[in-house]
């Protein structure tokens, strides 16, 4: 699996720099994959109920909405190491925290303070990679990007649910592993000049500036878009496939990480693919088949038998996560300004968040009075919806060049 990120195909100068791009990614992971797996036994040992559990993966996403855009504009403003740094150490100490938590109130806030650590990580390492790489580099890193994604989505939640079979809040205390990842850059990294000239624009008349880049259509569609595919996928898949397998198959937490995990092969494979699929279809085509694929994966679920039938449905959306996240991600940093490239990053992560933070929220309000059957046939519903919006999407009209 790791063979799949060829740092290789870099030349030599720019591999330190694939590298610690591929390392902050993974690092941003570590909030949601590796919990995933350990949600049963965190309803078990807070004797929190199964509509409610959502809240644990909510309380971490739900930060974003509002830190992921100020996190944004601050790294363009004043220069991402300055940003990326000191939250990177509220993520690792917020997590870890979660492991001494005693009831159910302290252990949302930690998951809070941790989510408001976590806003920068996975913005800034997408708008720094758009930094570093150009032409047929940076269409390559960002699928790579989206291939560590797959490979921790993989890994992570095996690891997890390893982990949380032994207790509950060992998955928790993983995120200590970012601290000397923080050190590194903190030494290490350098600033941008677009970074620097940022700070020379006055802040009122910066803000202005970004809002309106922006205040704009093609925007607009794609932070829909990576909003709408998180939103099917996290409530109904991420958060909950696993109490749906230990409710319906009393699947132990290390199976329910391998199946949870599953996804990361497809993903992987598609990903690193993505630089050459993009040269034989367009971008609108990749769209609109990796939500027909999300949507072929859910309308599978109601109808298994046993757990194992469920890995078909994981792969289903590793491969469509692998080839629609990277290539609206690519999509909208092409359309955005230098100096405006981690405002436009968060405004993508902002519609992830919001996503995050709300699709489990209605998952568990509609398990309350309906069955995970309902749900799931809800979730296929809304892919194929979506699928028909990419078809008429403006954003994936013509391709875009950067408005330097």
């Amino acid at each position: 699996m790791g063979s799949c990120i060829e740092v290789k195909m870099f030349s030599k100068t720019s591999r330190k720099k694939t590298l610690i791009i591929i390392f902050l990614t993974f690092a941003s992971l570590l909030g949601f994959p590796i919990i995933a797996p350990a949600l049963p036994s965190v309803r078990d040992a807070f004797n929190i109920s199964t509509s409610d559990i959502g809240l644990v993966m909510a309380a971490y996403s739900a930060p974003g909405i509002i830190f992921i855009p100020i996190m944004g504009l601050l790294a363009d403003r004043y220069g991402k190491k300055r940003v990326l740094v000191p939250s990177m150490l509220l993520f690792a100490l917020g997590g870890s925290a979660c492991a001494i938590a005693q009831d159910t109130e302290t252990l949302l806030l930690f998951r809070f303070f941790q989510g408001i650590g976590a806003c920068a990580l996975a913005t800034i390492n997408v708008s720094w990679a758009v930094d570093l790489f150009e032409n047929d580099e940076r269409i390559k890193i960002m699928g790579y990007i989206g291939a560590t994604q797959n490979i921790g989505s993989g890994i992570l939640p095996i690891i997890g649910g390893f982990l949380a079979s032994l207790a509950w809040f060992y998955p928790f205390l993983v995120t200590l592993l970012v601290l000397p990842l923080g050190f590194y850059l903190l030494i290490f990294m350098e600033e941008k000049s677009q970074e620097k000239n940022s700070k020379s624009i006055n802040p009122k008349n910066f803000i202005s500036y970004a809002w309106q880049h922006l205040n704009d259509k093609i925007v607009i569609e794609i932070v829909f878009m990576t909003g709408a595919f998180i939103f099917i996928g996290f409530g109904a898949l991420i958060t909950y496939l696993p109490i749906f397998l230990k409710d319906t198959f009393n699947t132990p937490e290390i199976i329910i990480g391998i199946i949870v995990g599953f996804r990361a092969v497809m993903g992987v494979i598609t990903a690193t693919r993505l630089a050459t699929i993009s040269k034989y279809f367009s971008y609108r085509i990749i769209i609109f088949v990796s939500f027909l694929v999300l949507a072929a994966g859910m309308i599978t679920i109601p109808y298994a038998n046993n757990q194992w039938f469920v890995l078909f449905t994981s792969m289903c959306y590793g491969g469509a996560f692998g080839l629609l996240r990277p290539s609206l991600q690519y999509l909208l940093l092409e359309h955005a300004p230098i100096n405006l490239r981690s405002t436009f990053a968060s405004a993508s992560n902002f519609g992830l968040r919001l996503s995050q933070t709300l699709s489990p929220i209605f998952a568990g309000l509609y398990l309350t009075f309906g069955s995970f059957k309902g749900l799931y046939i809800l979730a296929t519903i809304l892919a194929i919806f979506m699928a028909l919006f990419s078809l008429t999407a403006t954003s994936l009209r013509v391709e875009r060049s950067n408005p330097n």
